[in-house]
């Protein structure tokens, strides 16, 4: 049979296409399923039939980058379509790097599932935690639906591979005091640039390639090119994000806020001066990004649709933004169970009703008369 599902020399079933050429050479190609499979043999029969197969065949061991390496058809992807097409490309260099060492002397026509098992058995014994492994495996994999774009290869061979299950820790959540402690530790600019990270849960790359003119002071709120959704995208903007952007004097010939008094032009990266501020402040925890969980936590429990948080944050789909983002803190379940349970156990006692709790839960009206309560209300500011 031309398709037929063999075991790998670990065990593992894979499915192959396994053709002979009218000049009696053989193509054997290992496919991601058996569908595939099926559709690449009636190709090959097909131009069998129309005399063409020479020019298929050609395609298929040649194509335009077949002949590469993993490590050198990764570095082609970061040049053509990473740094084209992502905003946050450095990411995607990363995992690039770690593919290229573990695995790029393998030809990219000869990828395979065992393959991915193997780099993902090599990355976790390095003590890599398996978020990031997830992010090096979906990055793989879609450098070879490129292939696939490009015509180096004809099918993604790598197309089903699972994530890895990720065991999520449970930050503790900064208290007010905690948060003044560390921006007490700051100096200008970078205090003004982590307040209004903090103030409205932007990513550190965006507030650090904001440009003075996509600032609305009037309405407030800021405009944010090419968010990692892709999108443009307004945010809006506390009476305390305000401040700390107008804190900041505009640098002639500079269109950015965040602008390094050495270099003369925006910050890069400021996490290593915020990481000396959080050690100096005795909150070595404490993370960037956990302002960003923060927020979306403070929009989930204050009772707002989940797309007001995904707006602000900047999702592409609220499901990113309910499954990391928008969620209750334990505190918050734990009091309100606790008042509910209360008012079962008084209901009990005095045969009737249960009470009032003493804090009721904000209700959400909803119609065009809903209101949206404010991040400094929230917060306490």
């Amino acid at each position: 049979m031309s398709v037929r599902t063999e075991k790998d020399p670990n065990g593992r079933s894979q499915v192959i296409c396994d053709r002979r050429w009218p000049d009696g050479k053989r193509f054997r190609r290992i496919m991601p399923a058996k569908p595939e499979a099926r559709r690449l043999d009636a190709q090959i029969e097909c131009a069998i039939a129309e005399g063409r197969w020479r020019d298929l065949r050609r395609q298929l061991e040649h194509g335009t980058h077949a002949s590469m390496s993993v490590k050198e058809y990764a570095e082609h992807y970061l040049e053509v379509y990473c740094k084209v097409q992502n905003v946050d490309w450095q990411r995607k260099a990363s995992s690039l790097k770690h593919v290229g060492r573990l695995m790029g002397r393998k030809s990219l026509s000869d990828m395979s599932v065992s393959d991915i098992h193997l780099f993902v058995a090599k990355r976790l014994k390095e003590s890599v935690k398996a978020a990031t492994v997830n992010r090096d495996v979906m990055t793989l994999k879609h450098m070879m639906e490129f292939a696939v774009e490009e015509g180096a290869l004809v099918v993604n061979p790598i197309r089903r591979v699972r994530r890895l299950k990720e065991l999520r820790e449970e930050r503790p959540r900064p208290s007010d005091e905690q948060v003044e402690a560390v921006m007490g530790e700051l100096s200008f600019p970078v205090k003004q640039a982590v307040t209004f990270i903090y103030e409205t849960g932007c990513r550190p790359s965006e507030a650090l390639k904001l440009k003075r003119a996509h600032v609305d002071y009037e309405n407030k709120t800021a405009m944010f090119n090419m968010r990692k959704a892709g999108d443009n995208a307004l945010v809006a903007l506390t009476s305390r994000a305000i401040k700390a952007l107008q804190e900041v004097p505009e640098l002639p010939g500079c269109p950015y806020v965040f602008w390094n008094p050495k270099t003369q032009t925006r910050y890069e990266k400021i996490n290593n001066t915020f990481e000396r501020a959080r050690k100096r402040a005795g909150v070595p925890w404490l993370q960037l990004k956990d302002f960003r969980r923060e927020l979306g936590i403070i929009l989930a429990e204050s009772g707002q649709p989940l797309h007001v948080a995904k707006t602000q944050l900047g999702h592409s789909s609220v499901r990113t933004t309910e499954e990391f983002y928008a969620r209750y803190s334990p505190e918050f379940a734990i009091s309100r169970a606790r008042d509910v349970l209360e008012q079962r156990g008084n209901g009990r006692k005095t045969g009737g009703e249960p009470p009032e709790p003493e804090n009721p839960p904000a209700k959400i009206e909803q119609g065009e008369n809903c209101k949206v309560i404010r991040f400094k209300v929230i917060r306490g500011r």
